[in-house]
């Protein structure tokens, strides 16, 4: 009986996940995530819907208040996103 050599079960999900090709829904999720937790839970209860098209997050809001927050934080909620996952994952913002 041959032995299997153990492999680190990230290493075994990577594989699953480029095997079955879910890489840019995992990249969506992430990227909606972190947003989440960079403008925090004042902003994120005024939101009515995300979505994320290529390296574009879309945002909707039901408040100008918190709309226009996001507005003058921007750049740095993006540079913020990059940064945690160490590559250039989104590009731009677009708040409606």
């Amino acid at each position: 009986m041959d032995r299997i050599t153990p492999e680190k079960i990230e290493k075994a999900v990577k594989l699953f996940v480029k095997q079955h090709g879910l890489e840019n829904g995992f990249k969506q999720y992430r990227i909606m995530k972190t947003f989440d937790e960079t403008v925090g839970e004042s902003v994120v209860k005024h939101i009515n819907k995300k979505t994320v098209q290529g390296r574009k997050l879309f945002v909707f809001f039901n408040s100008a208040v918190a709309r226009n927050h996001v507005s003058m934080h921007r750049n740095v909620i993006i540079q913020k996103i990059n940064q945690q996952y160490g590559e250039y994952i989104l590009e731009e913002i677009i708040l409606k």
